[in-house]
């Protein structure tokens, strides 16, 4: 999956390599005049500078690296609306000017993100150093393993290294600037000839390691459910069961905890005998940037007729999409190996046809045929889904067999398309809430017919997103999705929900339980029973601590509404409420899509720190949402937003950790 339609913001950094290069400067940009450069969007002036108006890139085509490092950068900001990002040794200096861009910190800032950097660096406000339409520069040095930054003489940033700075010179953004001049003091290599697969995982996972030691006692960190040691996470990918373990993968930026066009995506993997306590594996899956790709986004896992896994997913380089695939080296799967016949399948595939956010493969069986499902949409045109069957046993070989399925929306990501009892799904990420479709498919017409369309989670938009699935060892099929709303600067951001069991109803409703072997978990059980809650004023459970998994019955037919309340980081009420058309997390609130066609019956509800899942009425409806409570004084208490309700019984567990 991708966040923007821009590919070239997807440019990879690279790894240092030790070499017997000499330390040297290098020109890249001066008075106008290029050097070694790649450039778009930019455009020479009269005057003596580079300069764009709306889209830009420039890179230098050589790494810089050594123990003495000297990288200055003249430019000029000629507008109130930019954003620009200065890569250099592979770290990123960020910079906003835009009234409509506020990051977790405010409006206007400048942030450094990277290998070299252990967590979010927030530097103020870009006012502070840098006026509008003046020129200003930014020197870069790392000498005696200490990195440091200036604006105009004044040092903004100057700590010791863990790991070494090295790599690319890069800028890109959108605006009005100005570009006078570039030049690098150090050794010097042809990036293309400076990194390699061992020295990118290396440095990939010693990032995470590190942040992993600052940030392990954060109390708002989930306890039960998975997320990574550190850093950015989203989908999860991939999802496979072999030889006894369940494997998850997933889309992880080792160098930052926000999402960032310079925080190359790698594929991220753990394991699972039971799809509860969880094993971190190394990173599987890095960007191969001497081939071209700058980052690998998300896809799917499958088992060939020969009983070997293989990884499918989108390569994102300098040009469009493409479907790559991945072998293991060893049983373990710790090891992979790009495939030796990559690109799998190329835009060349549709005979001329052009598609827009072509990405996310999903590999699937039926009738002894192995077929693909990818997202995007025609140029223009509304989300669809794109259809390929399998030409040979080893999955090299593809032919494209239709377009089964069109709807509404922007474009569809992250396609799930799967068999449940007798009806096959349809579920996609539209840019906002999950969606799903329940129908028949003519793989002989390539037509899917959908009889049933709903919402897979309730939640806020982004708080559930690119569900992945996977069939367990007695044939289920289970879905993970990825948790998202996570605060900036925390080290870390993102989580996976946990494992929900899919089945349909007589109606044809999706319908989602948290799997039973979740009850493993269970400790300190505490019950009540019949309650009665007279209006707002509400009845306290005993919950000393956000990390519980909670099971409410209503009596009779159910009640028109429930809420719950606790009390937020702030020491300020946070309210829950649920109703068969509405759910309200704090002052927002979010119509239900399509409205339950009961009252409110049955809630069960995971609070885990940070992050609240509910299932309600057996799993019709789910929501999602990431809230940061009190962890001193919760409070937690059950109330009724309209009338007198009877609940029949609470029963409450205090969870344990899968760690």
């Amino acid at each position: 999956m991708k966040k923007s339609k821009v590919l070239f913001y997807y440019l990879c950094g690279v790894m240092f390599v030790f070499s017997c290069s000499s330390t040297q400067e290098k020109i890249y940009v001066q008075d106008g005049e290029i050097g070694d450069v790649e450039i778009e969007g930019l455009k020479k002036n009269p005057k003596g500078y580079l300069y764009s108006d709306g889209d830009f890139y420039l890179r230098a085509k050589d790494a810089v690296f050594g123990d003495d490092i000297l990288i200055k950068i003249k430019l000029l900001l000629d507008g109130s609306e930019e954003y620009i990002d200065i890569t250099a040794l592979d770290n990123s200096l960020q910079l906003y000017r835009d009234k409509n861009i506020e990051t977790e910190n405010g409006v206007n800032q400048m942030r450094l993100i990277g290998p070299s950097i252990p967590k979010t660096v927030y530097l103020g406000s870009i006012g502070d150093y840098i006026k509008p339409d003046t020129p200003f520069e930014i020197v870069i040095s790392y000498r005696n393993r200490h990195l440091e930054y200036e604006i105009n003489g004044k040092k903004i940033y100057s700590e010791r290294a863990q790991i070494v700075p090295s790599g690319m010179v890069m800028l890109f953004g959108s605006g009005d600037i100005e570009i006078y001049d570039i030049v690098c003091k150090g050794k010097i290599k042809p990036i293309e000839k400076f990194y390699n697969k061992k020295f990118l995982l290396e440095r990939a996972q010693r990032s995470v390691e590190i942040t992993a030691e600052l940030v392990k006692d954060d109390p708002n960190r989930p306890a039960f459910h998975f997320l990574p040691p550190a850093r950015w996470n989203n989908d999860p990918n991939g999802l496979l069961y072999y030889k006894g373990y369940y494997h998850l993968f997933y889309q992880l930026g080792p160098y930052a905890d926000f999402w960032s066009w310079v925080n190359w995506i790698y594929w991220g993997h753990a394991r699972s005998k039971d799809l509860v306590y969880w094993e971190h594996l190394p990173i599987a899956l890095w960007p191969s940037f001497e081939k071209g790709e700058n980052t690998c986004f998300s896809g799917g896992g499958f088992i060939k007729d020969d009983g070997e896994p293989i990884l499918f997913y989108t390569s994102i380089g300098h040009r469009n999409p493409e479907i790559w695939a991945a072998l293991p080296l060893d049983d373990e799967l710790k090891n992979w190996k790009k495939h030796p016949s990559n690109p799998i399948l190329t835009m060349d595939i549709h005979g001329g046809l052009y598609i827009e956010d072509w990405r996310d493969p999903f590999l699937f069986e039926e009738g002894g045929n192995v077929y693909m499902v990818v997202g995007g949409h025609p140029k223009g045109g509304e989300g669809s889904v794109y259809m390929y069957e399998a030409l040979n046993p080893e999955l090299t070989k593809w032919k494209f067999v239709g377009i089964p399925f069109t709807g509404e929306g922007y474009t569809w990501e992250v396609p799930n398309f799967f068999k449940l009892e007798d009806k096959y799904v349809l579920i996609y990420s539209p840019i906002s809430k999950v969606r799903y479709y329940v129908g028949n498919m003519d793989f002989e017409g390539v037509k899917f017919i959908p009889e049933y369309h709903g919402v897979v989670d309730n939640g806020p938009d982004w708080s559930f997103y690119a569900p992945h699935t996977l069939q367990k060892e007695d044939g289920k099929r289970i879905l993970l999705g990825w948790i998202s709303g996570f605060k900036e600067g925390q080290g870390w951001a993102g989580a996976i929900s946990l494992p929900r069991e899919l089945s349909i109803d007589g109606k044809g409703r999706l319908i989602q339980r948290p799997i039973k072997e979740l009850t493993k978990l269970r400790e300190n059980h505490n019950s009540l029973t019949n309650i009665t809650l007279k209006g707002s004023s509400g009845k306290r459970v005993k919950i000393d601590f956000p990390q519980f998994e909670m099971i409410l019955k209503v009596a009779n037919q159910g009640t028109k509404g429930i809420g719950f309340r606790f009390n937020d980081e702030n020491q300020n009420p946070f309210k829950i409420i649920i109703q068969p058309d509405m759910l309200q997390f704090g002052e927002e609130k979010i119509k239900v899509d399509p409205p339950l066609s009961s009252d409110i019956q049955t809630v069960h509800l995971f609070f885990d720190h940070t992050v609240i899942e509910m299932f309600i009425n057996g799993g019709l409806l789910c929501a999602t949402k990431v809230v940061y409570p009190s962890m001193d004084d919760f409070d937690f208490e059950i109330f009724s937003p309209q009338g007198e309700v009877t609940i029949t019984a609470i029963d409450v567990w205090q969870m344990k950790s899968i760690w």
